[in-house]
């Protein structure tokens, strides 16, 4: 939801902002620059994309556009409350900037902008500092009776809730979830302990000396835990059981900034490259899994140790990978360091996944939103605490902190840390490459998330428009009169404007941390 021009404040804490330019309004039609103008911003939009879809593959584009949908949904929130209340609404447009393409629909024009990064809505009368043409007054936010102005508030909100719970369902009842301590052997990394004990996709473990696995992570902290040598594995093969004795080997990985890691393996043939991402920066610079290392940074490398310490030497987070075919450079970002080696099995890990009879999908789907606002509301409450926002903003000068944090292989979410727009496209279209039920989770806490981030009780977010309308209600009814009582938003923009500040430096950091840092599922 957006203001006019002339009113400081944008009124949307998803992709909201000031409603266009001066100059924009007073076009014919609405529509700015010539036809080549605007054919050359759509090109160059599509362009981008193209690019994206290039260079990071599908589930980037599908992030992208999932989100963009949300965005119009949040917007299109606003919009209904506001027709359906009365109120005059002027524009709606999906992105900022320059208009590309528009069209009139009685009193609102519909249309694209040449930035996709939110959207908004244009509602006249915000608050007492917008001067509005006496005669449509009466058809203003401000004017408008109390249930309207808090149901126009509300709604983006209200239409992430919605979606969210639209998802579950979805997901519960038609695609499915995974089942805790059911999983089986999606594939086995080369030369690694499993691959020389024979395993095979498709095997389910049962035990590890003895120990039933229970989980995928229980499992894998299990190995993680267990001395390098021989080990007693149960599994079962196609309904046979069996029991297999495993060497367990080593595993080292050098860790970057952008969110993939390299895999190397003590095996008795040397070191090797483990398991990689596909379409990854270490499928790009062409090492393959197996591979034997002969050599890091022009350091021969014969164990673990001795691949730690040539890491060290690695300039620019670029590591030199010296195979029997020839010399790799593998970029990891603006910098690595290696981990200490563990001990390693060798297994992905593929989930079992079950669905749920559609009323009891609807049941845990709203035991499961509940418990997911619950979260956001204590992330939101950890995040506006202002030791954590000064502790945030210190981050690039504290000393590196990348060879202690989880492995890529490890990691289970994003850090703690916020993460920007950027960020949460990034860490999305990770999940969205294993499988669509990871999207569907994805939208389904981002959902959630926003829509209680937007509640927040302070301008220029729509919580700040409904506390707003609470204490004008309050004013009312202290007084007794049926007359409206508007705010002075004047006496509220200092604050206003710190907030904005503040979400504009921590928003940039974000963007920052996310880029060199990057974000890994």
């Amino acid at each position: 939801m957006t203001v006019d021009d002339r009113t400081p404040v944008s009124s949307d804490g998803l992709g909201g902002g000031v409603a266009g330019r001066d100059e924009e309004r007073a076009d014919v039609g609405g529509i700015v620059g010539s036809p080549l103008a605007r054919g050359l911003r759509l090109a160059v939009l599509v362009g981008l994309l193209v690019l994206l879809g290039v260079t990071r593959g599908l589930p980037i584009l599908l992030v992208i556009f999932a989100i963009l949908v949300m965005v119009f949904l949040h917007e299109l929130g606003h919009y209904l409350a506001a027709r359906r209340a009365g109120m005059l609404v002027t524009e709606f447009f999906i992105g900022f900037g320059p208009r590309i393409w528009s069209f009139q629909r009685g009193e609102t024009e519909f249309g694209l902008k040449a930035i996709p990064a939110g959207a908004y809505v244009r509602i006249i009368g915000m608050n007492n500092l917008e001067e509005v043409d006496p005669a449509i007054e009466a058809r203003t936010y401000r004017q408008a009776p109390f249930r309207s102005r808090a149901g126009v508030a509300v709604a983006g909100s209200a239409m992430h809730f919605a979606i969210a719970l639209v998802l579950l369902v979805v997901q519960f009842a038609f695609i499915g979830r995974a089942d805790g301590d059911r999983w089986t052997v999606s594939q086995v990394t080369p030369g690694s302990a499993a691959a020389a004990a024979g395993l095979q996709s498709g095997d389910t473990i049962r035990s590890f000396d003895g120990t039933p696995t229970g989980s995928f992570l229980e499992f894998r902290s299990a190995v993680a835990a267990a001395p390098p040598g021989s080990h007693e594995v149960a599994l079962e093969r196609a309904g046979v059981p069996s029991t297999v004795t495993v060497e367990l080997s080593r595993r080292l990985k050098v860790v970057g900034t952008m969110g993939e890691d390299l895999d190397l393996l003590q095996t008795p043939d040397g070191i090797v490259v483990g398991a990689r991402r596909d379409g990854g920066f270490v499928e790009a610079a062409g090492l393959a899994e197996g591979d034997r290392v002969e050599a890091i940074n022009g350091v021969p490398v014969t164990d673990l140790e001795a691949a730690a310490a040539a890491v060290r030497s690695s300039a620019d987070g670029v590591v030199t990978v010296s195979t029997p075919t020839g010399e790799r450079a593998v970029d990891l970002g603006s910098a690595v360091e290696a981990t200490a080696p563990t001990a390693f099995f060798g297994v992905g890990e593929d989930p079992v996944i079950v669905t749920d009879s559609l009323p009891v999908a609807v049941g845990n789907s709203v035991a499961e939103f509940g418990r997911s606002v619950g979260m956001s509301v204590m992330g939101v409450g950890q995040f506006l605490w202002p030791p954590n926002i000064v502790d945030f903003l210190s981050t690039p000068t504290k000393s590196s902190d990348r060879a202690e944090r989880p492995t890529a292989a490890e990691n289970t979410g994003p850090d703690s840390r916020p993460i920007s727009i950027v960020g949460a496209v990034m860490y999305g279209s990770e999940l969205t490459s294993e499988n669509l039920s990871n999207l569907i989770g994805f939208l389904i806490v981002l959902n959630v998330f926003i829509g209680v981030f937007n509640l927040i009780p302070l301008l220029p977010f729509d919580g700040g428009h409904l506390a707003i309308a609470l204490y004008e209600k309050a004013q009312e009814l202290r007084r007794g009169s049926r007359q409206r009582h508007i705010a002075d938003v004047s006496r509220m923009l200092p604050v206003a404007y710190g907030v904005v500040m503040v979400l504009v430096v921590v928003g940039l950091m974000a963007v920052y941390l996310d880029l060199t840092r990057g974000v890994s599922a």
